[in-house]
């Protein structure tokens, strides 16, 4: 028989290196392989109801029973721009109806929020000059460098988290965009920082975008979140709305991921705000290019749904509401777990923990402690301390209290 390989790539592929895996990732295949029956994990991304469980949008069900009940629906290819109804609907989302329907978007159905934040960077890398900086976040979500990196970018942090305030620091994001080199892209968290929770309040976002305005930075807004900071998509798209009253160009990756609970569907878009409807068309163009050679078409199944959802206004007003649901829930839980700490007397200030916003709670807890509250408790949490406040419900939340009482005690 014939080798697979000849001998001298065998010996080639010998030599690969063995990566290191994915936190999060090899966080759930840890706590998968689990038995004890009180595990928690507060890694993942991932929306969980009061019962700890997955919840499919009942939204999103009804959109899903239209859909396969519907004689003419099929499995063809979407064009190479994707879902023209989706992408409508997301547009509107994102930049409000009046923008949206100003002809001066240019968008592109993706592969999630992740396909969405290639696109963009492979977008940038094409048209922007060789050697622009791309500016991301002290810290970050775990991919963004990669994906810039991926394409060519050098990427620079800049200053976002204060370890002592366990806040904001505002003031030293203020300065870097102050004196970055004219014309640098920084990546932004339109809502919901991902992973501390700490937002600019509209007038840091105001400011912001004057200086962007005077040094002619590019925006790069990165929304995963919509709608899980205050319950609002109108008021949760606020720093984008704010950007474009300044005229800042802009690139915005929209993830449909978790306010529509489409995880699996890997729905995403990216939108480029242009100087007119003109700029738009050529944009348009140059994106359908680089996603044929990248995947060809996007998937159909999540964009069909959302399409189904867009357009009949009484599935969005339910879609509203639902997704407030999963906004007060986070938020209720983010009180219990302070409520709960501040009531056993757990050492230091946790306040920050509702303070903090969206998802994410940046708990300042150690590498190592976060380590102990996993091995010893069976509470599984990334070595940076971030915990998605979506994990905790009413019959575990107790029990977290308590492990991180006893770890910061040294009660262990």
């Amino acid at each position: 028989m014939t080798a697979l390989y000849s001998g001298t790539l065998a010996e080639d592929y010998q030599q690969i290196e063995v990566l290191p895996q994915d936190i999060i990732f090899k966080l759930a295949e840890r706590f998968a392989a689990d038995k004890f029956p009180e595990k928690v994990t507060l890694g993942p991304g991932t929306y969980r109801n009061g019962d700890g469980v997955p919840w499919p949008l009942p939204i999103v069900q009804t959109a899903v029973t239209k859909l396969v009940t519907n004689p003419s629906y099929n499995h063809e290819y979407l064009t190479i721009r994707g879902d023209a109804g989706f992408l409508s609907g997301a547009a509107k989302l994102i930049v409000g109806d009046e923008v949206a329907a100003s002809g001066r978007i240019a968008s592109l159905q993706t592969c999630g929020g992740t396909g969405a934040c290639h696109m963009g960077a492979l977008h940038l890398m094409a048209f922007l000059e060789k050697g622009t900086p791309v500016y991301i976040s002290d810290p970050t979500w775990d991919n963004h460098h990669a994906v810039f990196r991926h394409v060519g970018f050098e990427t620079v942090k800049y200053p976002y988290y204060d370890p002592v305030t366990r806040g904001l620091d505002f003031e030293a994001f203020l300065k870097t965009v102050e004196g970055a080199p004219e014309k640098s892209i920084f990546v932004l968290h339109a809502v919901g920082h991902n992973p501390t929770g700490c937002d600019p309040s509209d007038e840091q976002w105001t400011k912001l975008a004057q200086v962007f305005k005077a040094r002619k930075h590019f925006a790069f807004f990165d929304c995963a979140y919509q709608g899980f900071v205050s319950g609002s998509f109108e008021d949760d798209r606020q720093s984008i709305t704010i950007f474009n009253a300044h005229n800042i160009p802009m690139v915005i990756a929209q993830s449909l991921s978790k306010n529509a609970g489409l995880y699996g569907e890997r729905l995403g878009a990216i939108h480029v705000l242009c100087e007119s409807a003109d700029d738009a068309v050529r944009v348009t163009e140059q994106l359908k290019t680089a996603n044929r050679k990248e995947i060809s078409t996007p998937p159909k199944f999540g964009a069909a749904i959302m399409d189904i959802i867009f357009s009949d206004p009484a599935l969005m007003a339910q879609w509203k509401v639902e997704v407030k649901i999963m906004a007060d829930r986070m938020n209720e839980m983010r009180i219990k777990l302070l409520d709960l700490l501040k009531s056993k007397g757990t050492p230091g200030d946790w306040s920050h923990i509702v303070k903090q916003r969206g998802m994410f709670s940046y708990t300042g807890l150690t590498a190592e402690r976060c380590e102990t509250l996993t091995d010893k408790f069976h509470i599984y949490v990334p070595p940076s301390g971030r915990i998605s406040v979506a994990g905790l419900n009413d019959g575990n939340v107790e029990y977290v209290a308590e492990s991180i009482d006893k770890v910061v005690r040294g009660e262990v």
